[in-house]
């Protein structure tokens, strides 16, 4: 019991943390980030399926007329990882993820030889770093859980490493990393990679310097066996993701040069690099609102800014605080009485960064960076360097376009690295690496075996240097530019006055924050030094540390992540409300269709696609044929239909537009929304589930097969490219003699039925897919093959019969069997580590 107890107060004090920081979980409140919303949308269908039927659908139609689940809401229940994660989710809401952080992050100090009552404060430190409050807020829920296993899969590659049972290591590092990819944030788990790289690099280096470079290999044999045996835990997800991210936008070009090079591949180097941490901003790692915080800030009423507001208004500033039951009426009314009131309810652009926008800075801890620098100047090079080096690549790489020659390179050379896109995500790298390293600089400086000459000139130097630079920026904050951002000068003439007042502010604001982190730094300093001097116990000053990490950390996380952010559950129960134009289109049972949404952010909401089948929606890996299609055609039809409404008068006008919307008509686009108040726009030109065709124009390139829909006669020819798969000869059909209709739509199969005289080619307006959709006529399987750009079409014989397609990829089949497979292995392995620890101590 004295052995375990320290580590039940850990958890036990992480527990009474974490429900003390997000209490409203107690009042039946959750919190729904954009993000979380969006998700809703987007699985809707799929979701709705599954909890009707017994098997799981892993297509849904409702996004962008057709697109696989795997990384939307596909569910792998047969593996012990599932289960795992099942259980660790009986927190409520974002409990789960801010008590993975901590614990997390304490097994790993525990591995690095951390006593636990100082490991406690280090958890503090990292689980409280802001950007990983930030993200729960937008719902980036499945990026927070990659981040709370970083730490633990480091510490597993560690112990593999460095203790003298390396199957131990490696059955943990199966654990964890299982339970990481089992996040399905596969970016997160790709830095992590680059911190395993690293730290690999350090131990091959040190193993030859030592001279056991066959104990290295050994180690290293027992990690690859775990690594592989948490890929094939995850394999149905794994597998799926990367036979399809190969048809996705971060995948290899279809041969199109009309609006990219034919030899393109991953994602565009602009859209990776859109955010990118500007080099000067790497110091909110030490001072927060050093750019400014958020994007939308919500000032005080002692501002300059609320000054001007209050003079302009009338209102008063009461010099009071606002009290719950004022802010309680503020979110249900929106109405301000004083000019506290008013600023609460009005936030302020005080960002002021190279970034388009930011919901908050990446903030380490002013306590962090000090001890950063300690454990630099401590810590035996044998963990230093390769945590330095870390640290740095994540800030170089966090730069992006601001340090393009750096970037360019990995885009170029490092394999995968073009997959991914928001490059500052890589300060995850250096958030971990930094708590790391300045908490086994705290076990140097406990530790006997350091001269005591040389803890102290460590902590002078650290406190020097943090020190001295939040105090520069104390006295001098110009130092840091001039606090105008490129979107002040779009202020009305209403609230030009900004342009004066923003800036004053966001120097105020770096002052107050530079000042605050030095105030910190020197607090952190003294107890240290006391505590090096003799002056107070070990269990005293780990106690002292984590109350100064908790009140660094805590306030500047409750910025992005309090009261604000919750909502009732009822509220996230019901995501979207269907509007008058959404009502009266899902009252039309009389076929199954697909809808524009124009009220919406057509490519970037998923807001219809809780209602409908929707020509839009919301992901980062939508088919790259389907994101072609709407740079070449659906862009520019959407954009002229709705420059062609402000000319018409009647309904009748509308419907005629449609005649110059051959891809919308393809798509079986019936509805069109233009207002969530009116009847929307009917479509007579759609061409339906299914058609039949007269003529075949076969091309020789993408180019061409891409530019022939908008200038061929969709109705009553097909434009296939030669060399597509089963690609029919050049013949004509009379599609008078035929008819083909859909009798029967589920996410995952389509059946329809055929009659006709005569042979037939017949076009499906379903997206095509290779890997997974089938087609059987009389539960034979037929061939089918690509035909406009990405629908499916089939030759067909004369005759009465029906055609389904199902959705049956292999990979999900073999994934599974593999998953099963390594959950049976590594319970093996947790059961005989288990049975041979009990054995030896009994």
């Amino acid at each position: 019991m004295k052995k375990f107890l320290p580590h039940i107060i850990a958890i036990i004090s992480f527990l009474v943390l974490t429900f003390a920081f997000l209490s409203p979980v107690f009042s039946g409140k959750d919190i729904f980030g954009g993000d979380t919303q969006s998700y809703m949308g987007m699985a809707q269908e799929a979701n709705a399926y599954n909890e009707t039927h017994d098997d799981q659908t892993l297509w849904t139609g409702s996004m962008f007329s057709g697109m696989p689940t795997y990384q939307i809401c596909m569910k792998d229940d047969n593996s012990i990882i599932s289960l795992t994660d099942d259980a660790l989710r009986l927190l409520p809401g974002p409990t789960y993820r801010v008590f993975l952080y901590l614990v997390g992050f304490y097994i790993l100090l525990i591995a690095f030889g951390l006593s636990p009552y100082w490991a406690i404060a280090g958890s503090i430190a990292f689980a409280f770093g802001s950007y990983n409050l930030i993200i729960i807020v937008a719902g980036h829920n499945t990026k927070a859980v990659a981040i709370a296993y970083m730490a633990p899969i480091i510490a597993s590659i560690y112990m593999g490493f460095r203790q003298n049972k390396p199957y131990i290591g490696a059955t943990l590092l199966a654990l964890f990393l299982g339970l990481g990819l089992y996040a399905n944030h596969i970016q997160i788990i790709y830095y992590t990679l680059f911190i395993a790289i690293i730290l690999g690099i350090s131990e091959i280096v040190f193993a030859i310097k030592e001279k056991t470079i066959k104990k290295f290999f050994t180690s290293l044999g027992f990690l690859a066996l775990g690594a592989i045996l948490a890929v094939g835990l995850n394999a149905t997800r794994l597998i799926t993701t990367a036979e399809y991210s190969k048809h996705t936008m971060r995948g290899d070009s279809n041969g199109l040069t009309i609006i990219e090079s034919g030899d393109k591949h991953g994602l565009d180097i602009d859209y990776i690099t859109a955010w990118s941490y500007g080099i000067d901003e790497t110091f909110t790692l030490l001072i927060p609102d050093f750019k400014g915080g958020a994007s939308h800030t919500y000032l005080d009423a002692d501002s300059h800014t609320a000054q001007k507001m209050g003079q302009i208004t009338g209102f008063r500033n009461t010099n009071k605080d606002l009290s719950n039951a004022d802010k309680e009426r503020l979110a249900r009314t929106g109405n301000p009485r004083n000019l506290a009131e008013l600023m609460y309810i009005q936030p302020m652009p005080t960002y002021w960064g190279t970034q388009p926008f930011t919901s908050g800075p990446v903030y380490a801890g002013a306590i962090v960076c000090f001890l950063f620098i300690v454990g630099c100047i401590l810590v035996p090079n044998k963990q230093r360097w390769w945590l330095i080096s870390a640290t740095i690549l994540g800030i170089l790489l966090s730069w992006g376009h601001n340090f393009m020659p750096f970037t360019e390179f990995f885009v170029n050379y490092v394999p995968l690295y073009d997959k991914f896109r928001t490059v500052s995500m890589t300060l995850t790298i250096s958030c971990l690496c930094m708590v790391i390293l300045a908490f086994l600089g705290v076990k140097e400086l406990i530790s006997n075996d350091v001269d005591s000459k040389k803890k102290l000139k460590s902590l002078y130097i650290g406190a020097g240097i943090t020190g001295g630079l939040c105090l520069l920026f104390t006295l001098i904050p110009s130092l840091a530019g001039d606090f105008t951002s490129t979107s002040d000068n779009s202020y009305g003439s209403s609230y030009s006055f900004l342009t004066e007042t923003l800036p004053l502010d966001r120097a105020e604001m770096l002052r107050a924050g530079a000042l605050r982190s030095l105030v910190f730094i020197a607090l952190a300093f003294t107890l240290l030094f006391i505590y090096v001097k003799g002056k107070i116990n070990a269990l005293m000053a780990s106690i002292a540390l984590c109350v100064l990490c908790a009140t660094d950390m805590i306030p500047v996380a409750h910025r992005y992540l309090n009261e604000r952010s919750f909502v009732k559950k009822e509220a996230k129960n019901k995501p979207f409300t269907a509007s008058d134009a959404d009502k009266y289109i899902l009252a039309d049972k009389s076929e199954e269709f697909r809808v524009l949404n124009l009220t919406v952010d057509i490519f970037n909401s998923s807001a219809p696609s809780y209602f409908h089948k929707n020509v839009g929606g919301y992901s980062a890996v939508k088919l790259r044929r389907y994101q072609e299609l709407i740079e070449v055609h659906l862009s520019k039809e959407i954009r002229d239909f709705t420059s062609s409404l402000r000319t018409i008068s009647t309904l009748g006008e509308a419907e005629e537009i449609f005649k110059k919307t051959p891809v919308l008509n393809m798509l079986n686009t019936k509805y069109v929304i233009y207002t969530p108040q009116a009847m929307p726009i009917s479509n007579p030109y759609k061409m339906g589930n299914a058609w039949l065709v007269d003529n075949i124009n076969l091309v020789n390139s993408a180019d061409k097969e891409i530019l022939s829909l908008g200038l061929d006669s969709l109705t009553n020819t097909v434009i296939v490219d030669k060399s597509t798969e089963n690609a029919p000869n050049d013949k004509k059909y009379n599609s008078a003699n035929g008819k083909i209709k859909l009798i029967k739509y589920e996410p995952n199969s389509m059946t329809y039925k055929f009659s006709s005289t005569e042979d037939q080619l017949a076009v499906f307006s379903e997206i095509y897919y290779p890997d997974g959709w089938n087609a059987y006529i009389d539960d034979e399987e037929v061939p089918y093959f690509r035909a406009n750009y990405l629908l499916r079409a089939m030759e067909l014989k004369a005759g009465d019969y029906t055609i389904e397609f199902r959705f049956e990829p292999k990979s999900y089949d073999i994934g599974k069997i593999l998953s099963i497979i390594c959950s049976i292995l590594l319970t093996t392995a947790l059961s005989c580590i288990i049975f041979v620890n009990l054995k030896r101590k009994n």
